[in-house]
């Protein structure tokens, strides 16, 4: 997804709007909004129903009677968006096979614990347009069957030997899960067009096209 920064999403200068999804968790009500932007909690519903009205935001439960909110596919995006400026198709067209190049690599090298199992490409450049933003994608990954059967034994053996080289994990969760997030950093390999969405959520509401199923 791209977007212009000059422009206003739901009221508010779009960089402003992007800012404010990424900071929200999965789910939310006005209080929390409130609470996490320190405004009132008249204005954060305000500001909730006008993502809504433009598709960003959705009621997701009620619970005794609390109103939470989430995010959906096109608010999802937003967290990804990028304000850069945009590129021709042919361009754009380089990035994508280089990705597809990367999934193919990632998924036949030992480096890898993870694979990518399947990958779905949403946005506009499933359309015909000159220019595009970004090419915005749905990613699974899955663990290795030949890794599945002693995976955290070659884990643990693995995060030793990269600690001993000299690598430093930041928190317990990224030593943890590094195998799937040095993948993904690898998909998008430094590309300001290639935008992975972080979750999967939506995925069926969403206009797409599955471009890889293994």
């Amino acid at each position: 997804m791209n977007i212009n920064s000059k422009s206003l999403i739901a009221g508010l200068p779009a960089l402003k709007a992007r800012d404010i999804t990424r900071k929200l968790s999965s789910a939310f009500s006005p209080r929390d909004y409130a609470r996490k932007f320190s405004i009132d909690i008249h204005l954060a519903t305000q500001q909730i129903e006008a993502f809504s009205a433009e598709g960003y935001f959705e009621r997701i439960a009620n619970e005794k009677h609390k109103q939470y909110w989430g995010m959906t596919v096109k608010g999802c995006a937003l967290i990804q968006a990028s304000a850069a400026k945009k590129v021709k198709r042919a361009t754009a067209d380089r990035h994508y096979q280089a990705f597809m190049d990367r999934v193919k690599e990632i998924n036949q090298s030992d480096e890898y614990l993870y694979q990518v199992t399947k990958v779905a490409l949403f946005g506009s450049y499933l359309t015909d347009v000159e220019t595009v933003g970004d090419i915005d994608l749905f990613v699974w990954l899955a663990r290795k069957p030949k890794f599945e059967s002693d995976f955290e034994e070659e884990l643990e053996l693995r995060t030793a030997l990269m600690q001993a080289e000299g690598r430093h994990f930041k928190t317990y969760l990224e030593q943890g899960c590094w195998p799937e997030l040095d993948v993904r950093k690898h998909l998008k390999n430094g590309s300001r067009i290639i935008s992975i969405q972080g979750h999967n959520w939506g995925y069926e509401q969403a206009d797409t096209k599955v471009i890889f199923d293994n």
